[in-house]
Protein backbone atom coordinates (compact mmCIF):
# COMPACT_ATOMS: atom_id res chain seq x y z
CA UNK A 1 0.00 0.00 0.00
CA UNK A 2 2.82 2.45 0.91
CA UNK A 3 4.60 1.66 -2.35
CA UNK A 4 1.48 2.61 -4.34
CA UNK A 5 1.07 5.91 -2.48
CA UNK A 6 4.76 6.75 -2.93
CA UNK A 7 4.52 5.90 -6.61
CA UNK A 8 1.43 8.10 -7.09
CA UNK A 9 3.03 11.02 -5.25
CA UNK A 10 6.18 10.66 -7.35
CA UNK A 11 4.16 10.65 -10.57
CA UNK A 12 2.18 13.74 -9.50
CA UNK A 13 5.36 15.54 -8.50
CA UNK A 14 7.09 14.81 -11.79
CA UNK A 15 4.00 15.66 -13.79
CA UNK A 16 3.64 19.07 -12.11
CA UNK A 17 7.30 20.00 -11.67
CA UNK A 18 7.11 22.57 -14.49
CA UNK A 19 9.76 21.07 -16.72
CA UNK A 20 9.63 22.14 -20.34
CA UNK A 21 12.20 22.05 -23.08
CA UNK A 22 14.23 25.22 -23.58
CA UNK A 23 13.39 25.23 -27.28
CA UNK A 24 9.74 24.21 -26.92
CA UNK A 25 8.47 27.75 -27.51
CA UNK A 26 11.45 28.87 -29.57
CA UNK A 27 9.52 29.38 -32.73
CA UNK A 28 9.22 32.24 -35.16
CA UNK A 29 5.50 32.67 -34.54
CA UNK A 30 5.34 35.86 -36.53
CA UNK A 31 7.84 35.00 -39.24
CA UNK A 32 8.30 32.80 -42.24
CA UNK A 33 11.73 31.58 -43.32
CA UNK A 34 12.22 30.75 -46.97
CA UNK A 35 15.41 29.18 -48.30
CA UNK A 36 15.97 30.76 -51.70
CA UNK A 37 19.42 29.39 -52.50
CA UNK A 38 21.58 26.58 -51.20
CA UNK A 39 25.16 25.52 -51.79
CA UNK A 40 27.39 22.87 -50.33
CA UNK A 41 26.35 19.49 -48.95
CA UNK A 42 22.93 18.58 -50.41
CA UNK A 43 21.95 16.19 -47.62
CA UNK A 44 22.87 18.70 -44.90
CA UNK A 45 21.01 21.49 -46.70
CA UNK A 46 17.92 19.30 -47.00
CA UNK A 47 18.00 18.41 -43.29
CA UNK A 48 18.39 22.06 -42.26
CA UNK A 49 15.58 23.18 -44.59
CA UNK A 50 13.25 20.55 -43.10
CA UNK A 51 14.14 21.68 -39.58
CA UNK A 52 13.51 25.33 -40.48
CA UNK A 53 10.19 24.46 -42.11
CA UNK A 54 8.96 22.94 -38.82
CA UNK A 55 9.56 26.19 -36.92
CA UNK A 56 8.44 28.69 -39.52
CA UNK A 57 4.96 30.23 -39.69
CA UNK A 58 3.72 29.80 -43.26
CA UNK A 59 0.93 32.36 -42.78
CA UNK A 60 3.16 35.21 -41.63
CA UNK A 61 3.76 38.28 -43.76
CA UNK A 62 7.12 38.78 -42.03
CA UNK A 63 9.42 36.85 -44.40
CA UNK A 64 13.12 36.07 -44.12
CA UNK A 65 14.81 34.90 -47.31
CA UNK A 66 17.88 32.80 -46.60
CA UNK A 67 20.83 31.62 -48.59
CA UNK A 68 22.45 28.51 -47.12
CA UNK A 69 26.01 27.39 -47.70
CA UNK A 70 27.09 24.24 -45.84
CA UNK A 71 30.43 22.51 -45.60
CA UNK A 72 30.26 18.96 -44.21
CA UNK A 73 33.52 17.14 -43.53
CA UNK A 74 34.46 13.64 -42.44
CA UNK A 75 38.14 13.63 -41.52
CA UNK A 76 40.39 10.87 -40.21
CA UNK A 77 41.29 11.48 -36.58
CA UNK A 78 43.33 8.40 -35.64
CA UNK A 79 44.60 5.12 -37.08
CA UNK A 80 45.73 1.99 -35.32
CA UNK A 81 49.21 0.45 -35.69
CA UNK A 82 48.09 -1.39 -38.83
CA UNK A 83 47.06 1.87 -40.47
CA UNK A 84 43.32 1.12 -40.15
CA UNK A 85 41.17 4.15 -39.36
CA UNK A 86 39.68 3.95 -35.85
CA UNK A 87 38.28 7.47 -35.25
CA UNK A 88 36.76 10.21 -37.40
CA UNK A 89 35.86 13.82 -36.86
CA UNK A 90 32.52 14.85 -38.34
CA UNK A 91 31.95 18.58 -38.70
CA UNK A 92 29.63 20.98 -40.43
CA UNK A 93 29.78 24.71 -40.97
CA UNK A 94 26.54 26.37 -42.01
CA UNK A 95 26.60 29.94 -43.28
CA UNK A 96 23.31 31.82 -43.69
CA UNK A 97 22.94 35.10 -45.53
CA UNK A 98 19.76 37.16 -45.12
CA UNK A 99 18.36 40.67 -44.70
CA UNK A 100 17.11 41.45 -41.20
CA UNK A 101 15.49 44.82 -40.60
CA UNK A 102 16.79 45.99 -43.97
CA UNK A 103 20.39 45.14 -43.15
CA UNK A 104 22.32 42.24 -44.70
CA UNK A 105 23.35 39.72 -42.05
CA UNK A 106 25.65 36.73 -42.20
CA UNK A 107 25.11 34.08 -39.55
CA UNK A 108 27.54 31.19 -39.27
CA UNK A 109 27.29 28.12 -37.04
CA UNK A 110 29.59 25.16 -36.54
CA UNK A 111 29.07 21.68 -35.13
CA UNK A 112 31.71 19.03 -34.57
CA UNK A 113 31.99 15.57 -33.03
CA UNK A 114 34.64 12.87 -32.81
CA UNK A 115 33.40 9.31 -33.31
CA UNK A 116 34.83 5.81 -33.22
CA UNK A 117 34.39 3.48 -36.16
CA UNK A 118 31.74 0.81 -35.56
CA UNK A 119 32.43 -2.76 -36.72
CA UNK A 120 29.21 -2.92 -38.79
CA UNK A 121 29.15 -0.58 -41.81
CA UNK A 122 25.33 -0.37 -41.76
CA UNK A 123 25.37 0.70 -38.09
CA UNK A 124 28.12 3.20 -38.92
CA UNK A 125 26.08 4.71 -41.74
CA UNK A 126 22.95 4.94 -39.57
CA UNK A 127 24.94 6.50 -36.74
CA UNK A 128 26.41 9.14 -39.07
CA UNK A 129 22.96 9.98 -40.48
CA UNK A 130 21.67 10.48 -36.93
CA UNK A 131 24.59 12.78 -36.20
CA UNK A 132 23.77 14.80 -39.32
CA UNK A 133 20.15 15.12 -38.17
CA UNK A 134 21.34 16.28 -34.75
CA UNK A 135 23.66 18.81 -36.41
CA UNK A 136 20.73 20.16 -38.46
CA UNK A 137 18.53 20.45 -35.38
CA UNK A 138 21.23 22.25 -33.41
CA UNK A 139 21.94 24.64 -36.28
CA UNK A 140 18.22 25.40 -36.61
CA UNK A 141 18.03 26.21 -32.90
CA UNK A 142 21.02 28.54 -33.16
CA UNK A 143 19.64 30.20 -36.30
CA UNK A 144 16.23 30.90 -34.79
CA UNK A 145 17.80 32.17 -31.57
CA UNK A 146 20.06 34.52 -33.54
CA UNK A 147 17.15 35.85 -35.65
CA UNK A 148 15.02 36.42 -32.54
CA UNK A 149 17.89 38.23 -30.78
CA UNK A 150 18.52 40.47 -33.78
CA UNK A 151 14.81 41.31 -34.03
CA UNK A 152 14.66 42.19 -30.32
CA UNK A 153 17.48 44.74 -30.72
Amino acid sequence: FMKNITFIILILFLYNCGYSSIYKNLQLKNAQIIVIDEKGDNEMNSLIKNEIRLYSNKDSANIYNLNINTDYKKEVLTKNTKGVITDYTLSVTAKFTTDINGKPKILQFKEKIDIKILPDSFEQSTFEKNIKRNFASSIREKLITAILEINDN
